[in-house]
């Protein structure tokens, strides 16, 4: 019968596995992978199952983040792009656990999130460290809706180009009634949902003025 890890040796397998693979730096005390890149941090967070049990059941979550550290420590205001990664064989968006609990399932979990993290993080990565501002470009054009990219940062490495305003009308466009009443509900005061007090896209495109509030 194939052994059953503890939590502790089964988390730090995959981890020490995954930050070999990456070359990414792995911290402990973060349970995370990083990787610098001249102001951008890229980050692999890792969680773990609060219904894990050592020996019976270990169990893993993950997730990209992309920061920069000119914008200050605090994630919300930081953080420029974001992705989770779910197993393949998720048939839900509430499964995205990986099953590490043994030798060779741990191994199964590496393959398939190391693939995903070089993939997408990774080769983002690379594509920054050849080229900064043509990996703006790609993450703008490319993975803008993937990968969850805030439209401040990509107009303050661009500038505010003709792409930025025509994919901020696309992003009001395809609001709802109740949402687009929202953002005129904004622009006279109102200051009592989420997107309105935190920055979000939508904040930034209405504060810029970026778009046609009479458009379709």
């Amino acid at each position: 019968m194939e052994r059953i890890f503890s939590v502790e040796e089964a988390t730090q397998k995959l981890f020490t596995k995954l930050s070999e693979a990456t070359g990414w730096k792995y911290l402990k005390s973060q349970q995370c992978l990083k990787k610098s890149v001249k102001d951008l941090v890229f980050q692999i967070n890792f969680f773990t199952s609060k219904w894990n049990v050592s020996y019976e059941r270990v169990e893993v979550s993950a997730e990209f983040k992309l920061w920069c550290k000119s914008y200050g420590k605090l994630p919300a205001n930081n953080v420029i792009a974001m992705m989770s990664y779910c197993p393949e064989s998720c048939n839900s968006d509430s499964e995205h656990w990986y099953d590490i609990s043994t030798e060779e399932k741990l191994l199964s979990a590496f393959d398939e999130l190391n693939r995903q993290i070089q993939q997408t993080a990774g080769s983002l990565c690379a594509q920054f460290e050849q080229d900064y501002l043509g990996g703006v470009e790609i993450l703008f054009r490319e993975h803008f809706d993937e990968y969850r990219v805030y439209l401040d940062f990509i107009a303050d490495k661009l500038g505010m180009s003709p792409a930025i305003r025509e994919k901020a009308q696309e992003i009001y466009d395809s609001l709802s009634d109740d949402m687009r009443q929202q953002v005129l509900a904004y622009q006279n005061g109102a200051r009592n949902s989420v997107w309105m007090i935190n920055r979000s896209n939508l904040k930034y495109i209405v504060d810029n003025n970026l778009i046609n509030l009479h458009s379709k």
